[in-house]
């Protein structure tokens, strides 16, 4: 049960940065019940961070700018109290765990934060105890943090921030930055904390089946304002708000909302979780029984599809890898192929090798056994910048691409270079723009855009030069899945003109909407790879090598349908056997 106060008040909350005359907050006003777990979500840029840094006085203590309105925590005046008191009640976990690590062990960064309150030793080394068992981390408490995996990394900016035992935890999109395995142990952290503490939790996450199953409440914001908020049960029933918010639903949700298009009122009710939805068609007379269930269905089983026909571009034989002699092989022997008009996904969990693979594709680095041939140019005889005409590369951190001054700049530096005029020059700037749907002035710096934003324009610029492949490695993080999805269709038409994609990414949902085929790496090597409707659809392989299935094939794997992976193609299998001209 939750407290009868609030544990947050927000009362007509605005707020603008220094130097800007556009206001990122606007009039926000939202309770929180002490004990009540609450998801902000909303698209790219609307506001949520900024909200966040409110809530734990990071605005107006430390960042600046112009804030009017009232914010209280357990009746604490946030604004007017000092950043120590507040530091009691509110501890925040950034997205990025890189960050927040600086200790030389995991029991070091945990006692940090304690020996500034001045407390006992007895009472540092007795909550050390409670956090490490907590966590799970007794058996890295002598560890250098460096030496853990990204997810242990948060663990550990968890633990150390619940070591000082605030009575409010904030965590800022903690998973976006994690494989598989690290969001799951979040995750199932999170859920513990709420399950076995008393502490009042604000959450900005976009993995929404997860949040449709533990948040009690959801915020949607939209252009700096809180655009409805409801349980989750609330929102995602209602099918008209969820397409004006924008917000993506949980996959079961989704196909019934298809479903109840095709057949209006062969169901109740919405569900928002897997075992609702199970629930709900399995008590269906026409769906109750393993007999009715597995049917002939219309979909297609993966085949060799038209890409499969095209010329080989990439070409990978027996490709080995390491950074250094004496230290470990990170590639071992792979073979691959990748053909014109193709869009090939590369998964795998952090260290798999995903990224030292697709860094051979732009000559970035060069094998130390095999070859990788582009369009037939051996990468150890080819210099990058004849490589760089044929593969455009966007990386993880778009910064890192970013030495221009302006947007301008930055976008014609290469178009310029291969001897374009002023005005080919500036039609393929706006073409590339408008494709990644990015409006800002093109005298503004690359560097004041916000972090999906300057993975928007790392596209464009890539788009722009109008590669025969571009290669993108984990381009969205930062990014909501509605904006990731309309640059990957973006992507995928650039396919269809006879281009070719490669992205290295985590969100198997996004995969399943545009790739043609996927690569799974483990420990250097192909552990497996097939169309994405094979590798997808295998529930049982992917769980057992640390994915998280969607919640799509979970339930096709329940009513016995076979190879199906989007939610559209679930809904037309359901409404099939729903159909009463099929034979019960």
């Amino acid at each position: 049960m939750f407290g009868v106060v609030d544990a947050i008040r927000v009362e007509n909350l605005w707020f603008k940065y220094i130097g800007s005359d556009e206001w990122v907050l606007k009039d926000i006003s939202f309770g929180v019940r002490e004990g009540e777990t609450v998801v902000i979500m909303g698209p790219s840029g609307c506001g949520k961070s900024t909200l966040l840094y409110v809530l734990v006085g990071m605005i107006p203590h430390i960042i600046r700018g112009e804030i009017r309105g009232h914010v209280s925590l357990m009746g604490l005046d946030v604004l007017r109290s000092r950043p120590e008191e507040l530091t009691r009640l509110v501890g925040l976990v950034f997205q990025n765990p890189e960050i927040q690590v600086i200790m030389p062990s995991v029991v070091e960064e945990i006692a940090f934060g304690l020996e500034n309150l001045n407390l006992s030793t007895s009472e540092i080394d007795k909550r050390i105890r409670e956090i490490l068992e907590l966590t799970g981390l007794v058996h890295k408490m002598h560890e250098s943090p460096y030496s853990l995996s990204l997810g242990e990394k948060q663990v550990l900016a968890i633990a150390s921030v619940l070591a000082l035992k605030p009575r409010i935890l904030v965590l800022d999109e903690p998973t976006s930055m994690l494989d598989h395995p690290g969001t799951r142990r979040i995750l199932e952290l999170i859920e513990k904390i709420k399950r076995e503490t008393s502490m009042t939790l604000v959450v900005v996450e976009h993995r929404i089946e997860w949040v449709a199953e533990h948040a009690d409440r959801i915020l949607i914001m939209e252009d700096g304002k809180i655009a409805c908020e409801g349980a989750p049960s609330e929102i995602f029933s209602d099918k008209d708000l969820v397409v004006k918010t924008g917000v993506r639903p949980p996959q079961v949700s989704e196909i019934f909302y298809r479903i109840l298009d095709s057949k209006p009122g062969s169901f109740p009710k919405i569900p928002v979780a897997l075992r609702e939805a199970v629930e709900s068609l399995k008590a269906n007379p026409k769906l109750k029984s393993a007999h009715t269930v597995v049917a002939p269905t219309t979909l297609k089983e993966g085949s060799v599809e038209d890409f499969a026909k095209g010329r080989v571009v990439i070409e990978v034989r027996d490709l080995w890898f390491r950074y250094g002699r004496g230290l470990p092989w990170i590639l071992r022997g792979v073979n691959l192929e990748v053909r014109e008009g193709e869009f090939l996904a590369i998964i795998g969990h952090s260290g798999a090798g995903k990224t030292t693979l697709v860094k051979h594709f732009n000559g970035l680095l060069k094998p130390v056994n095999g070859y990788v041939k582009i369009l037939g140019y051996d990468t150890r005889k080819t210099s990058v910048s004849t490589l760089a005409r044929i593969v455009g590369m966007v990386f993880q951190n778009p910064e890192a691409q970013f030495f221009a001054s302006t947007i301008y700049d930055e976008m014609s530096f290469a178009l310029r270079k291969i001897g374009l005029s002023k005005e080919e020059v500036e039609g393929r700037i706006k073409e590339a723009l408008e494709a990644v749907d990015l409006q800002k002035p093109l005298q503004m710096s690359p560097h004041l855009l916000s972090f999906g934003e300057k993975h928007r324009l790392a596209i464009a610029s890539i788009l722009a030069l109008r590669p025969k492949v571009i290669v993108l490695d984990e381009p969205f993080s930062g990014l909501d899945y509605k904006r990731s999805l309309q640059l990957l269709l973006v992507l995928k038409k650039f396919t269809k003109l006879g281009g070719t994609v490669v992205l290295v990414a985590h969100d198997l949902q996004l995969i399943g909407e545009v790739a043609d085929r996927v690569v799974v790496l483990s420990g250097g090597k192909i552990a497996r790879e097939g169309t994405t409707r094979e590798v997808l659809s295998d529930v049982e392989w992917l769980a057992e090598h640390g994915f998280i299935p969607l919640q799509s094939t979970l339930l096709a794997r329940e009513l016995g349908i076979v190879g199906a992976v989007k939610t559209g193609e679930v809904a037309e299998a359901i409404v099939q056997l729903l159909n009463p001209q099929f034979p019960a």
